[in-house]
């Protein structure tokens, strides 16, 4: 499978199989987080794995997410806001943000590849949840991510059409659907090909009409 289908299939779970995730797996999904990209590579991620049953409890009572209470090990995502800020300045809890998606996103695609399936929590109270994990002051528990082997994965979500959401040189001109496929490589292939196929109809158009006259 390609890394293409594995973005199009990627899947979270209703509920979780009564199994653990081996340590050299997940090892290798945190990795995955490490090595994400980060803004004026500040590096502000950290992480906490949780697998024992009194913290995913906990934590599931905090995010109000069952999942986490059935899961066998989540991750809190961490972002040092106070490191950020340093480099960054303003903005700089938006630019931690963008850091831990991109950390979720690497995991989660990873997870995949292990057959295991991921649910990505957010919007809980983080002011709770740093308290509960001793997260220091300066320090934001903007993610958690849990990870399962299921039998029930959620299927993903539908996405809006390739031609709903993407323009061409100025957001004045949306493409035509004639872009909106799986096979889709690009704006300037997609118009040399049509553009070949548009000069062609016109020259056999001309060629008739010199025949006529």
């Amino acid at each position: 499978m390609s890394t293409f289908d594995d973005v199009r299939g990627l899947a979270s779970f209703s509920s979780s199989r009564d199994e653990t995730i081996p340590r050299k797996t997940m090892g290798k999904i945190l990795e995955a987080g490490r090595h994400a990209p980060s803004p004026g590579n500040v590096q502000s991620l950290e992480m906490i794995v949780v697998e024992s049953d009194e913290k995913l409890d906990m934590l599931a009572k905090s995010t109000g997410d069952h999942r986490i209470r059935e899961a066998p090990t989540t991750v809190i995502l961490i972002a040092d806001i106070d490191r950020m800020k340093r480099r960054i300045g303003e903005g700089a809890r938006e630019a931690a943000n963008s850091e831990i998606a991109c950390a979720v996103q690497n995991m989660r695609l990873v997870a995949k590849e292990h057959d295991i399936y991921s649910a990505w929590v957010s919007g809980y109270d983080e002011h709770t949840v740093g308290e509960q994990f001793d997260i220091p002051e300066g320090k934001a528990p903007l993610a958690a991510v849990t990870f399962a082997y299921s039998d029930n994965p959620n299927s993903p979500e539908e996405k809006f059409g390739m031609n709903e959401i993407c323009f061409y040189d100025s957001y004045s001109n949306q493409i035509g659907s004639v872009f909106d496929s799986v096979e889709w490589k690009g704006l300037r292939e997609e118009r040399e090909i049509y553009g070949k196929k548009s000069k062609g109809l016109i020259d056999k158009a001309r060629r008739k009409l010199r025949k006529v006259l």
